[in-house]
């Protein structure tokens, strides 16, 4: 028996209409920073498709987490149509190949096309340069993106690293860890592909450590504080290009009256005033467009709204970091160590985003469009985040990123960066919503005792379920259709009932193997970080530096002078390095 149509159908429009908003997204945020004037097509194409697909890996979580919960219903017990484990991995399986081939995009891009339409359009600066020799160029340094790709493909697939055994010493819950992670049977291709991906992964955590981060904090703080007025800004570019032409003017007077001319020093001060006068004059003349523009009027209208936005998204973006500084912490004071990637048994610190989203499960596809919003605003805040910090080579600014001025190969590279921004991602939810990402809303039947003593006329009643402590509480003595229950001379009685309870790693080994189902894209990441446990420990680390790197960026976007007037406004072309001549 299938997936009933029913469940099929709402899981499918969900993910269409999931499909269609991560199109959205991308062609959106593309053509806003792309600078039109030197608009390419294919950059365009290349830029959308890849962060359209790095996208759908986020969108196709909530599907996976719908499947598995709906195999059972609210006792605990799996329907008809998932009663057997061949049908549950027959219906996963489908969830299973979607990741596998996103996977395989996100690298075919990541070390092919990204990389040739970067250094194709890189040697078009060059105007001489004729198509067959940007094309040679582009093919020349993708080979070496191609080299890395393949020597990480042969690592992931033919290293042997930890064979997913465990010794005797080994907790009940580290044996667990390992039987989970060979629950999923990989071949050597889908090993590097994993591989790959972890590796981009963790690249991707100390770019989400740069931009996400710091683009919680600065983005919500400029909508507080908004954009300095342009009015006044024109006024203070005005009284200093008025300086700046006192000076050029002294500079040529004192030029003209030394018989013996200017010196080399003199000579470039000149200079540099020239051209300083140039630039504020320009940046003049904007400003006082921008100030007669219908543009301004809304943005002095839109202010109040964007004040309080502001607030509440500072408010949600404080919310996410606690949560996950609370994860965190949990992890750090009672996982098993960092050998296993600091996996956690059980929350023992309630995490109100996973408690949260348990809740919205149970009502699909609720759970579906909440986290649709935290992934929107998590990208929202990444690109922020590039557009505040712009995009750097060690010490060397590359690229400024601004809404119609991005240059092609900027478009590009943000296309880039959000491809492993966005893979961490993937693992941060993890750790914002552990339980819903693993397990959904899963209920797990087990047999559970009650053990009643009498005691000087009063019954006191023990109950006991796999895995959990309990106390003796007075209670009556209980009748239960579905229980059995064993007497004695003494008075004691024993009874066995049927319970049920939320799945989580915690399940004792009373309980029936295959009693909890996880999802696909937890076993895909939890199975490499259990053969390479560096991995794991780096994207722990990463949440750490997430939560440091939050608070540091809300002081720095805090104390920095406001941004101007020019900065958002797509009708003003300037030059990119105009604002670090005239800072």
């Amino acid at each position: 028996m299938g997936f009933p149509a029913g469940l099929l159908s709402a899981a499918w429009i969900c993910f269409v209409v999931a499909i269609l908003l991560c199109f959205f997204v991308a062609v959106f945020f593309v053509r806003r920073y792309q600078k039109k004037a030197y608009s390419e097509r294919p950059v365009t194409v290349i830029a959308v498709l890849s962060m359209f697909i790095v996208l759908l890996t986020m969108a196709l979580v909530p599907v996976d987490v719908y499947i598995v919960s709906s195999m059972k219903d609210d006792s605990g017990n799996y329907k008809e149509w998932a009663s057997s484990t061949e049908q549950r991995e027959e219906i996963t399986n489908a969830v299973l190949y979607g990741y596998y081939a996103l996977y395989g995009l996100i690298t075919l891009f990541a070390f092919i096309l990204l990389p040739f339409a970067y250094f194709y359009y890189e040697e078009g600066g060059d105007e001489e340069s004729t198509p067959r020799e940007k094309a040679c160029t582009g093919v020349k340094y993708t080979l070496g993106f191609v080299f890395v790709c393949a020597v990480l493909l042969l690592v992931g697939g033919l290293v042997p690293f930890s064979n997913g055994t465990s010794d005797t010493n080994s907790t009940d819950f580290e044996k667990k860890i390992v039987n989970l992670a060979q629950d999923l049977k990989s071949t050597g291709l889908e090993n590097s592909l994993s591989f790959v991906i972890s590796v981009l992964t963790m690249f991707g955590t100390l770019y989400a450590v740069l931009y996400t981060s710091y683009g919680l904090a600065s983005v919500p703080i400029g909508m507080i504080r908004g954009f300095s007025s342009a009015k006044s800004e024109s006024v203070q570019v005005r009284k200093r290009h008025t300086a700046a032409s006192e000076r050029s003017r002294a500079a040529r007077a004192r030029n003209q009256v030394r018989p013996s001319g200017s010196s080399y020093k003199e000579r470039r001060q000149m200079r540099q005033i020239e051209e300083e006068e140039k630039l504020l004059g320009d940046r003049l003349q904007k400003l006082e467009g921008v100030v007669s523009s219908k543009w301004q009027c809304c943005l002095q209208a839109m202010k109040p709204f964007m004040t309080i936005f502001g607030i509440l998204f500072l408010l949600f973006s404080t919310f996410l970091v606690v949560t996950l500084f609370i994860n965190s912490l949990d992890r750090i004071l009672h996982s098993v160590g960092y050998k296993l990637g600091f996996a956690l048994e059980k929350p023992r610190i309630t995490n109100p985003v996973d408690q949260a989203f348990i809740v919205f499960s149970e009502v699909f596809p609720f759970d579906y469009i909440v986290f649709a919003l935290i992934v929107l605003y998590l990208v929202v805040c990444t690109i922020g985040g590039m557009r505040r910090v712009d995009i750097w080579c060690c010490w060397i600014k590359m690229y400024k990123v601004r809404p119609g001025r991005t240059e092609p190969q900027g478009v590009l590279m943000v296309a880039f960066l959000m491809m492993f921004c966005v893979l961490y991602l993937n693992t941060m939810v993890m750790s914002l919503a552990p339980q819903y990402v693993m397990f959904g809303s899963q209920k797990y039947n087990y047999t559970c005792t009650m053990t009643n003593t009498t005691q000087n006329g009063t019954n006191a009643t023990a109950f006991a379920a796999p895995g959990y402590a309990y106390d003796q509480v007075a209670l009556p003595v209980l009748d239960d259709g579905n229980s059995t229950g064993n007497g004695s001379s003494d008075g004691n009685a024993t009874m066995h009932y049927y319970c049920s309870g939320t799945c989580d790693f915690s399940l004792s080994e009373d309980v029936d193997e295959g009693a909890c189902m996880q999802t696909r894209i937890t076993l895909l990441l939890n199975r490499f970080i259990y053969k390479i446990w560096f991995f794991g420990d780096v994207y722990y680390g990463g949440n750490w530096l997430v939560v440091l790197m939050f608070f540091v960026g809300l002081l720095h976007a805090c104390i920095k002078q406001r941004r101007s007037a020019l900065d958002d406004y797509r009708d003003v072309d300037s030059d990119s390095s105009d604002d670090d001549i005239l800072a």
